[in-house]
C-alpha cells in the first residue's frame, strides 16, 4: 500500500526544489536588472550625490577672483563644476552684475576714493564703473586679451588693476562669513578637488593661524601663488585684516607700486605674523596636460607624481566639464584620492600617441641640424632619456618630461609632436619606485 511512496515523494521534492531554483534564478535576474538600472541612473544622477561626501564643506567660504572681461565667458561653467556642491561662496571682481543668476561683487568698491579717481591703474576701472563693457571698443578688448606675460606681469589694465582686490577681498571675506574655519581664494581658472582639499585641511587645526599655497616669490616676500588656490585660517584671516585695518596707507601705497597682489597680500599676512605652508605639490599651478609630473619645483623629494592633488590651474572653460566628470567618477569608484599620478595615467595617458599633428606638447631643448618630424623622432630615440619630441617649420625639440600640451595656435598651429610610447611604462614604474610614503604636503 505504500510502496509507492518513496518515488512519489522524491518526485515531488525534485519538483519543488525545480521551482524554488527557477525562482531564485528569476529573483538573480530581476535583482541584476535592478543593479544595472541603479548604476546607470547614479551615473546620470551622480552630480547630487557626490556632494554628500564632501564633509566639512559647509566650514568653508571660497572667494571666486575675476575680472568683468573674462567673467561671462569663465564663470558660468563653475556652477555646474567646481562651485557645483559649495554652500558659501562668493564671486568678485572689478564689476557689479548678475552672471546666469549668480550676483557678481564689485571687490574694489570700499578702496580709498583719492586711489579712485587719482591713480592710472584705476583708469580702465573708471571707465568701467561708467559705460560698462560698451566703454571698450573691440580693439582695445582684442588686444587686452592676447596681451603677453611680462617680468611684470600681464600687459593689459584688467591684470594691473587686479593686484587692488586682494587685501580687500580679505576684509570681504571675513566679513560675509566670520565663522568660517577656512576661507579658500580661487580663480576663475582654477579647478579645486574639494573631496581632496577637505582630507588635506583635516591634518591642521583650523583654531590656529595657517596660510596655505604654492610657494613663489618677489624680492624678499614669499607668498601663495593665486592661481593655484590658497587656504587661509580663520584666526590667520583676522590676523591679517586687522594688521591691515591699522596700516591702510602703508598697504596702499605697497600696492600701487607693486604688479603683484598674491605677492601684497603674502606680505601683509608675513608682517602680520603668519608664515606661507609652502604646499606646492598638493597646490599646482598648471593643468594637468601641461604639468611636469617630475619637476623638482618643490624640491627632490616633493615632485608631483606620487602626491595628492588638490588643485589645477589655467583649465580653459571647456575642460571643466571633462575633468569634473572623471574626478567624480574616481571619487564614486575609489576609497583614496586622487594623486598626480593617476590623473597622468588615467586621464591624460589615453590620450597620447606616437604622433599628434596640430599639437604641440611643450617640448623644450632645441635640436640643431634637423630638418624633419621623422628625423626629429629619430633624434629623440637616440637619447636614453628623451620621452616626446615636436617639429615646426625647421625647428624639433626633444623633451625628457612627458607632457600632453594642447592644441598649437597662432604660432604654433602647424606644430607636430610625438610620443616614445614604448619608454612610457618604464618612466611610470621608475616614478612610482620613487613614491614611498609620500601623500600630503603638512610642514
Amino acid at each position: 500500500m505504500f510502496s509507492g511512496l518513496p518515488s512519489l515523494f522524491s518526485r515531488s521534492i525534485t519538483r519543488v526544489l525545480a521551482v524554488v531554483l527557477v525562482f531564485f534564478l528569476l529573483q538573480q535576474y530581476l535583482y541584476f536588472r535592478r543593479s544595472v538600472s541603479v548604476g546607470q541612473d547614479t551615473l546620470r544622477a551622480g552630480a547630487t550625490s557626490s556632494c554628500d561626501s564632501l564633509k566639512g564643506l559647509e566650514d568653508v567660504f571660497v572667494v571666486l577672483r575675476t575680472g568683468a572681461t573674462e567673467a561671462p565667458k569663465k564663470l558660468p561653467v563653475h556652477f555646474t563644476t567646481t562651485l557645483r556642491c559649495v554652500p558659501n561662496y562668493a564671486l568678485y571682481s572689478d564689476y557689479e552684475e548678475d552672471i546666469e543668476g549668480h550676483h557678481v561683487y564689485n571687490a574694489l568698491d570700499e578702496v580709498n576714493p583719492d586711489i579712485i579717481a587719482t591713480h592710472s591703474d584705476f583708469e580702465y576701472y573708471r571707465r568701467l564703473q561708467e559705460g560698462g563693457r560698451d566703454a571698450f571698443t573691440a580693439e582695445e578688448l582684442a588686444h587686452w586679451a592676447s596681451a603677453k606675460n611680462t617680468n611684470g606681469g600681464r600687459d593689459s589694465p584688467g591684470w594691473r588693476l587686479d593686484k587692488w582686490k586682494f587685501l580687500p577681498l580679505a576684509e570681504k571675506a571675513l566679513t560675509m562669513k566670520p565663522d568660517a574655519k577656512w576661507y579658500i581664494f580661487i580663480e576663475s581658472d582654477t579647478y579645486m578637488l574639494w573631496q581632496t582639499l577637505l582630507e588635506w585641511l583635516a591634518h591642521f587645526d583650523s583654531s590656529k593661524p595657517h596660510y596655505l599655497g604654492m610657494q613663489m616669490q618677489i624680492g624678499d616676500v614669499i607668498f601663495a601663488y593665486g592661481g593655484a588656490g590658497f587656504a587661509i585660517s580663520n584666526p590667520a584671516l583676522k590676523k591679517v585684516v586687522e594688521h591691515r585695518r591699522a596700516n591702510l596707507k602703508f598697504y596702499d601705497d605697497f600696492t600701487g607700486g607693486h604688479w603683484a597682489g598674491d605677492c601684497v597680500l603674502g606680505k601683509a599676512l608675513a608682517d602680520s605674523g603668519v608664515n606661507l605652508l609652502w604646499s606646492f605639490p598638493t597646490l599646482t599651478g598648471d593643468m594637468p596636460a601641461d604639468m611636469d609630473f617630475n619637476t623638482s619645483f618643490g624640491g627632490q623629494d616633493k615632485k608631483p607624481w606620487c602626491f595628492y592633488s588638490a588643485s589645477y590651474h589655467h583649465l580653459p572653460p571647456s575642460e571643466y566639464p571633462n575633468f569634473a566628470k572623471f574626478e567624480q567618477t574616481w571619487n564614486q569608484e575609489n576609497a583614496f584620492r586622487l594623486r598626480h599620478r593617476d590623473v597622468f595615467r588615467f586621464y591624460l595617458l589615453p590620450r597620447i600617441s606616437s604622433q599628434h599633428d596640430g599639437w604641440d606638447n611643450l617640448s623644450d631643448v632645441e635640436q640643431s641640424e634637423v630638418h624633419s618630424f621623422d628625423e626629429c623622432r629619430r633624434t629623440c630615440e637616440s637619447q636614453p632619456d628623451c620621452l616626446q619630441f615636436s617639429f615646426l617649420g625647421e625647428s624639433c625639440k626633444t623633451s625628457t618630461a612627458i607632457r600632453l600640451g594642447h592644441e598649437g595656435f597662432g604660432d604654433t598651429a602647424q606644430v607636430k609632436s610625438g610620443w616614445v610610447v614604448d619608454r612610457i611604462k618604464d618612466y611610470t614604474e621608475r616614478m612610482d619606485a620613487s613614491c614611498g610614503n609620500k601623500d600630503w604636503i603638512l610642514s
